[in-house]
């Protein structure tokens, strides 16, 4: 049985509208929720609907993540927790495993790390090893066959563990009604590696052989301005929109019928899990971690990275055979429901967790209350 009153620290970079973000919360949420101590530390909030911040103990630490003045921050944040220590630190993304490192030596604790993406999973190349690092957690094989042999992860203990969403707890309005023109989305943050010029190319082939559809992009980022430009030439502005990524994610799932993830690389894709439990169709490029979830026309279709006409297709079809679109969305809930639900995600790790405490002789605390760090924090 996991020992409640253990005391978990996790740390990530900037919290905003994307799905390794997404994630984060949804395991401080499910740790508290668990009634397990915790404390999210995190530079900067920006592009978070605020309704997933409640039931997070989030403490915003501004420069911990910065390359030198991050040493300094880190020493505070050290000194602000040697009162109550975590028995664990849990770090999100491994650009900042250094400062996890110093973190965990200075407060004499094991150190765990998920890694989200084949990006993060190439940066864990050192000659140097991480003596605190004792669990390396990709979200997927894919992103578990990208990480290197290398000193850095020889002794640490390796575990794929699949993120897993929560699903919706009252019905939701069925897709494809005959009432409205079809809403065809994505989300997330708009950077090149996302695809949603492919996508876009695709909506506008759409919408040339006669299907009448409203598109939806939801996020923000650095390709925002090149993807209106792109949809003025497609002569398809007036069929798209744009939603900040501060928008209710089940608000904007709840509005369309088929959800793209048209990305180039993909560790999973979380927010892919997160349309598949609102039982909405997803269309995703078959890349990275995503084969490991969808069974292409079973539970999803999958097209070709980069190809904006097979994308195109694949809309077209869902489009005309609504029936056979609908049972590949409800055969998408049931994926989830079975393998990428949000209990078999946290237990899992607090196995993790409670094996490497138990391993390096953990006794649960006289003192009970949680971590005590000064500063904001969103409950």
């Amino acid at each position: 049985m996991p020992d409640q009153s253990m005391r978990i620290l996790l740390l990530d970079g900037e919290l905003t509208f994307r799905g390794s973000s997404l994630l984060t919360l949804q395991v401080a949420r499910g740790l508290e929720r668990r009634e397990f101590r915790t404390a999210l530390v995190a530079p900067t909030v920006s592009q978070i609907e605020p309704t997933l911040l409640k039931g997070v103990r989030l403490h915003l630490t501004p420069g911990y993540t910065v390359p030198v003045w991050g040493r300094i921050v880190v020493k505070s944040l050290r000194h602000r927790l040697m009162d109550q220590p975590p028995d664990i630190i849990h770090l999100f993304d491994s650009r900042y495993l250094c400062q996890g490192e110093r973190l965990a030596s200075a407060l004499d604790c094991p150190l765990t790390l998920t890694v989200g993406s084949h990006e993060e999973a190439a940066l864990l190349r050192s000659r140097h090893p991480a003596r605190r690092l004792k669990a390396i957690l990709p979200v997927s094989e894919s992103v578990n066959r990208s990480i290197p042999d290398s000193p850095l992860t020889a002794d640490s203990l390796r575990r794929v563990i699949h993120p897993g969403v929560a699903l919706p707890e009252a019905p939701i309005d069925a897709i494809l009604d005959d009432d409205r023109p079809p809403v065809i989305g994505m989300a997330g943050p708009l950077e090149v590696d996302k695809g949603a010029a492919f996508f876009l190319r695709a909506c506008g082939d759409v919408i040339r052989q006669g299907h009448k559809i409203r598109v939806v992009i939801s996020g923000s980022g650095p390709e925002e301005h090149n993807l209106r430009r792109l949809a003025a030439n497609l002569k398809i502005s007036s069929q798209l929109t744009f939603v900040d990524g501060g928008v209710s994610m089940q608000g904007f799932l709840e509005a369309i019928d088929i959800f793209c993830m048209p990305s180039l690389q993909q560790g999973i894709g979380v927010l892919m899990l997160e349309a598949m439990a609102m039982a909405r169709p997803v269309i995703a490029s078959g890349v990275g971690g995503v084969l490991s979830v969808i069974q292409d026309q079973i539970d999803g279709m999958i097209v070709p990275p980069s190809d904006s006409g097979a994308l195109s297709r694949r809309i077209c079809e869902m489009l005309t055979d609504r029936e056979a679109t609908r049972q590949i969305a409800l055969s998408g809930q049931h994926l989830i429901r079975q393998r990428f639900n949000e209990t078999r995600m946290l237990d899992e790790l607090i196995e993790v967790f409670t094996g490497l405490t138990l391993h390096s002789g953990y006794r649960p605390p006289e003192d009970t209350s949680a971590i005590s760090l000064s500063g904001p924090a969103v409950v």
